[in-house]
């Protein structure tokens, strides 16, 4: 992932500072990078760039191309080292974990801005219509965590199953009631395991989960291509509704939208009481009522 947003993030600011002249002259560019703190963790491993001290790794190939680097934590109020330079900065590149919001009214500000890049996914930290109006890129760096969210679902599934965070605590506090953990402790082998979206992360969670001999259902706008359907042994779920009672656990793999938001409140069939819900990044349930929900089907 590290390489990828470090190879991606100099294309693009290339592109920008070197062929893009719309809003500012030729010449050497102002780029600011909002990253936070590593410390003590920046030396302890070679790869871990996405931190001020990092840097994303860009800093020696844009100065060698004459260019002014910026770096900080410092993101938030008037006062902030961020603030300093919004005025004359042509890009600015944040990641999703430390993002730097970007409001209308810095945009107003930023008279030189030219892009705008988030090193990883997401950008609802950008006031969109606001750069659409200004003119500005937005862009971020696809497929950049699709392996790591993917691996990611796979380990709290497993986690959910085998009930493992109250058997951890049961440790550290010193206690050994093995039926409080057992009673709700379950093989993952012989499960039914749904994904709502199989796009590039519900495809390689559903190829992650082929080895553990689960039932594999996924549901999505477009069917996978029959011949790797068929390579991971997943089923096609047209209807949502219908899929959802057959699932012992599902995974949500769609995009935030206008369309999904409340798609599991207004799910009326959805059983309450049989399912292990876990969640992706990219979950559709980040309202507060949405929460409360996801809260009710965990019971």
């Amino acid at each position: 992932m590290a390489a990828m947003c470090r190879a991606a993030a100099r294309q693009l600011v290339d592109r920008a500072v070197g062929s893009r002249a719309a809003h500012t002259s030729a010449g050497s560019k102002k780029i600011v990078g909002v990253f936070y703190q590593a410390g003590e963790y920046a030396d302890k491993n070679p790869n871990f760039v996405g931190c001020v001290e990092g840097a994303l790794g860009i800093r020696d190939w844009l100065e060698s191309k004459g260019h002014h680097y910026i770096v900080t934590d410092d993101k938030e109020g008037l006062n902030s080292e961020l603030e300093k330079h919004i005025e004359d900065m042509h890009v600015l590149i944040t990641t999703p974990f430390h993002p730097a919001y970007v409001t209308a009214e810095r945009i107003k500000k930023a008279k030189n801005l030219e892009l705008l890049l988030t090193a990883g996914i997401g950008s609802d930290h950008i006031d969109l219509p606001a750069a659409a109006a200004a003119g500005l890129t937005v862009a971020e760096v696809t497929g950049s965590n699709t392996v790591s969210v993917a691996e990611d679902e796979l380990m709290r599934i497993l986690i959910l199953l085998r009930n493992f965070l109250p058997g951890y605590q049961q440790v550290v506090k010193g206690e050994w009631n093995v039926a409080g953990i057992a009673h709700r402790a379950y093989d993952l082998e012989g499960k039914t395991v749904g994904t709502v979206g199989a796009g590039r992360i519900g495809r390689l969670l559903l190829q992650r989960l082929k080895p553990f001999n689960c039932n594999l259902l996924y549901h999505d706008r477009l069917q996978i291509n029959p011949e790797l359907e068929k390579e991971i042994g997943a089923k096609f779920e047209e209807d949502l509704d219908a899929m959802l009672p057959k699932c012992d656990v599902i995974v949500i793999n769609t995009p935030l939208t206008e369309k999904t938001r409340f798609l599991f409140i207004t799910l009326g069939s959805f059983p309450l009481s049989s399912s292990n819900i876990q969640f992706s990044k990219f979950c559709l349930v980040l309202s507060s009522e949405a929460c409360s929900t996801k809260k009710r089907l965990q019971r």
